[in-house]
């Protein structure tokens, strides 16, 4: 590997991944979901307050021939439908606008009323339809029943040898007209809220500069790439979160369980190779997935006859024990064999049913960094390498503190874990410079939490996220991680 800076590939101009960006945004459904629902309730509301309701009564007319009272032919009921395109015209005019106008016992205009008033015919028919639509029930009905009762007057005057005759009869509207302009402007809204979070997705995604496929470990990080792992599908459950994904479950599928045997193997042959034992594994942050990665290249090791201790390292969140349902006594952990408090062999456990030796931390430390770099946790890492094939060691995000480059000290080879689309690659590649100046070796990275499998589905895990808190005693800040559902296989 060329740990030279400055012949890593640098990316010429915007690289955009089409088909990752596509995975991104599906997998993000609840945050197109979300802001669809929010900018359409966000629509129907401006709508709510920026309407006001209105009222709509009916009259309808019908139309016939004077001349064919007595004798209807089809002739004459052809000259009837036609005849109400005139009657239209007659019905909307100025003329019937004044006379209503001048009817109403309110102030309205002629002018108001061709606002109000919409005469409409229907087709192959002889059938008129005026709609009277206000803002009040009161001002509809008597606007209505004005044409209803000076409508003849005006069509005898301008028409007469028809006849027009009241169908039905004007009501007083009892509710209010259906607002569509709400389900308008909440549609609206849906639509411009579904865009805008798309397009933000895509923006955010295409000019993240992180690794997103398993070519991104040699191109962006010049590094070797030791294998991938995909994402693992399993139900949502609280107790799914106390517990790791190990390669001892067969329901994980077999893709899962054969991609840490082709890493055990890429491992094993370089640390034969070159008679390394320690290996230090870490991630640039938290919920990469770099625990689960630890615990099961152990057992995969131990499965292939190798005696293996794995040591839980991070001591800010002790969570090895926890995954494997351990009930470590307070005092035999590995605080407690730092300080001198208990000697190594007895705070080694053995798990008969993965054969395989666990030295755990089981409370959270507020002084780990002074802890780990001690000479006596060199003396551990020394006796546990002469008794054992190989020992695994779980750290603490190298990018949050500065746990992993300490041991990093004690170790032969470093591994890093990469999950997919999460770290920056500038955050990265500080993490592998930093190990590098180091004793151990970054002998590779591990693709972590790539979906394979398709761009949907549900991938329910706990996110191994962290936070800052303020630890009483000492004033100063410590450093923990805690636990939250999430449908990311974080701790994959």
């Amino acid at each position: 590997m060329n740990t030279n800076a400055n012949t890593i590939s640098e990316p010429k101009g915007l690289e955009v991944n089409v088909l990752f960006l596509v995975k991104t945004v599906l997998a993000r459904w609840w945050i197109l979901l979300t802001s669809t629902v929010l900018c359409a309730a966000l629509g129907w509301g401006i709508s709510m307050m920026t309407t006001d309701p209105t009222y709509t009564t009916n009259l309808s007319f019908t139309t016939y021939n004077k001349a064919a009272a007595d004798v209807v032919s089809s002739s004459d009921i052809n000259s009837s439908i036609m005849m109400t395109n005139t009657f239209k015209y007659i019905l909307e005019g100025r003329p019937m606008r004044e006379t209503v106008a001048k009817s109403c016992s309110f102030n309205v205009s002629a002018e108001q009323l061709s606002r109000y008033v919409s005469v409409n015919t229907q087709a192959d028919t002889n059938i008129i339809i005026v709609s009277v639509t206000t803002d009040s029930p009161e001002k509809s009905y008597e606007i209505a029943s004005g044409i209803a009762k000076h409508y003849q007057d005006i069509v005898d005057y301008a028409y007469p040898n028809a006849t027009l005759q009241i169908y039905e009869k004007p009501f007083k509207p009892t509710s209010h007209d259906p607002q569509l302009s709400l389900m308008r402007f909440a549609a609206i809204g849906g639509v411009i809220g579904f865009a805008l979070s798309f397009i933000l997705i895509l923006v955010f995604n295409a000019t993240r500069d992180t690794v997103q496929s398993s070519n991104d470990i040699q191109m962006k990080l010049d590094s070797k790439l030791l294998g991938s792992i995909s994402t693992v599908r399993t139900k949502s459950s609280k107790k799914v979160g106390r517990q790791a994904l190990l390669i001892t479950d067969r329901s994980l599928g077999f893709s899962f369980i054969e991609s840490y045997k082709a890493i055990r193997t890429r491992v094993e042959t370089l640390c034969t190779r070159k008679n390394y034992k320690t290996i230090l594994v870490t991630s640039a942050g938290a919920g990469e997935g770099k625990t689960t990665f630890s615990l099961n290249l152990a057992l995969s090791l131990s499965q292939n006859g190798r005696s293996v201790l794995l040591i839980d390292a991070d001591m800010r969140k002790p969570t090895l024990y926890r995954f494997l349902n351990l009930n470590i006594p307070r005092g035999n952990d590995l605080a407690s064999v730092i300080s001198g408090k208990t000697d190594l062999s007895d705070a080694i456990k053995y798990v008969e049913k993965y054969k395989l030796f666990i030295l755990s931390s089981i409370e959270p430390n507020s002084e780990p960094t002074e802890i780990l770099s001690s000479q006596q946790m060199n003396k551990i890492v020394k006796a546990a390498r002469k008794e054992f094939d190989f020992v695994i060691i779980d750290t603490a995000p190298a990018a949050v503190v500065t746990d992993a480059t300490i041991l990093s000290n004690f170790a032969d080879a470093c591994i890093m874990v990469v999950r997919e689309n999460f770290s920056d690659v500038a955050r990265i590649r500080g993490v592998i410079s930093d190990l590098e100046s180091y004793r151990a070796e970054l002998i590779g990275c591990v693709y972590n939490n790539t979906a394979r499998d398709g761009f949907l589905g549900r991938y329910s895990k706990y996110h191994y996220g962290y936070y800052y808190n303020s630890y009483k005693g000492n004033g100063g800040y410590g450093y923990g991680y805690g636990y939250e559902d999430e449908e990311s296989a974080a701790e994959q």
